[in-house]
């Protein structure tokens, strides 16, 4: 007979976490809900987008509380047995991909519902749905074949990303923001051309009445001084990287006692970079309401993509070091190539974004024009599709291992295990360690 594990240290934080988290997010989407329908009424005269606003943040905010309540469901039932998993496993990736031909005229469905006289009502609902989707459907892509975690860890991976990975990253980027101001302002100090144009400039600045040549002169001088440049790819593709790549898989670290094998530091990985990238676009579309947001929805599909791969490519790398500490320089190579990832996409962002082309190597002398075409604009949808190629790669590389594993596993064969041990532990389905973690 098996004794009782009482819960552990972990399982109690878990559920301060996830249960204050929950509560926290559900109050604040209670309050926005509020807020927004009362903007709707007449007596007001607002802005129809004020609302809208208030309504996305409500519908974003009642998300994260849903997410964080199955987390703390899945820290108090009992999990079903291992071949039940493997049947839903299934039906989850048949599911996640029809949701995802579905997604296609669902971005049709935002552009009307964003123009139309009740954008309020449909609209907020709409911004939830048409992230989430995209996101489900790269989760099961990468873990498609590989049950390797215990039912209901994914919930508390993603609640753990939400309620901790996420506020402490929006602190030390503001911190890091606040480092890059200062430093630009001593920069500025010594510069009093450009910080007189740059008063001017915004002194005269009206979104309303935006000059799009005197917006393009100003891009152009600023961006060729070449310490601005340089400090601005720092930031972008430089700092905020390193610091995101870091803290993404800060929920793995929760389970780095439980000796995760490199499958499992995969889709935990997987889990934590989209619940980021979910996060993310969320907050981007909490302004849609007034056209753009069409445009936002489907252009940040590749940041998504980008933040799964990369944060699983790393999760790898972790789970790997744990069992293996040989593994120093997997790990070491995964970081690198999480941050590189990252810093590309970023940099190839900014620079398809701006009106100008900065003065750099190579890339000025791109025979590029804001009228004409500019190629740079192929290097994000390369990017993505460089992305999807390792997800997929690395995926179907640990599927081979795992099905390796069990047959040895089921011949009885004792030859020694490969260091790559992908199949799980069938004891641990409940989630709990020995020491009930």
């Amino acid at each position: 007979m098996q004794s009782k594990v009482e819960p552990g240290w972990r399982f109690w934080l878990l559920m301060v976490l996830f249960g204050g988290g929950a509560a926290l997010s559900l109050g604040v989407a209670l309050l926005f809900l509020l807020l927004g329908l009362a903007m709707t009424t007449p007596l007001l005269a607002l802005p129809a987008g004020s609302a809208v606003s208030f309504l996305n943040i409500a519908f974003t905010s009642g998300l994260v509380g849903v997410v964080m309540l199955l987390g703390l469901s899945s820290l108090l039932r009992t999990p079903p047995p291992p071949a039940a998993v493997a049947a839903a496993s299934r039906r989850r990736l048949a599911l996640a991909s029809l949701a995802m031909i579905l997604w296609l005229p669902l971005v049709g469905l935002f552009r009307i519902v964003e123009t139309s006289p009740l954008v309020w009502l449909f609209l907020p609902p709409l911004v939830v749905i048409g992230a989430a989707i995209p996101a489900w459907w790269l989760v099961e892509i990468a873990r498609r074949g590989l049950d390797v975690l215990p039912r209901g860890r994914g919930w508390q991976i993603l609640s753990t990303s939400l309620a901790l990975t996420i506020p402490l990253t929006l602190v030390l980027s503001l911190v890091m923001l606040a480092v890059f101001v200062v430093v630009l302002g001593v920069y500025l100090n010594t510069q009093p051309q450009l910080l007189a144009d740059l008063q001017q400039f915004f002194e005269q600045f009206d979104p309303a009445q935006m000059d799009m040549q005197q917006l393009e002169a100003l891009a152009n001088q600023v961006l060729s001084n070449p310490v601005i440049v340089a400090l601005l790819i720092s930031l972008v593709a430089g700092v905020t990287p390193m610091l995101e790549e870091l803290l993404k898989p800060l929920a793995l670290w929760l389970y780095a006692g439980d000796r995760l094998t490199p499958a499992q530091g995969f889709v935990g990985g997987a889990l934590c970079g989209a619940a980021f990238g979910l996060w993310e676009n969320l907050s981007a579309l909490a302004g849609a309401g007034e056209g753009s947001g069409v445009l936002i929805l489907v252009a940040r599909v590749g940041s998504l993509l980008l933040h799964t791969t990369a944060t699983a490519v790393l999760g790898w790398g972790l789970a790997s070091f744990w069992a293996q500490r040989r593994y120093l320089g997997r790990l070491i190579g995964a970081y690198l190539l999480a941050v590189g990832l990252h810093a590309f996409w970023n940099l190839f962002g900014v620079l398809s974004a701006v009106p100008v082309t900065p003065q750099l190597p190579l890339i000025s002398r791109l025979p590029a024009s804001p009228e004409t075409f500019n190629p740079l604009w192929l290097a994000l949808p390369g990017m993505a599709l460089l992305n999807l190629f390792l997800l997929v790669g690395l995926n179907r590389r640990l599927q081979v291992e795992t099905r390796r594993m069990m047959a040895a596993a089921v011949s009885g064969d004792n030859s020694p295990a490969p260091t790559d041990d992908t199949f799980i532990k069938q004891e641990n389905w409940n989630g709990l360690d020995s020491a009930g973690n």
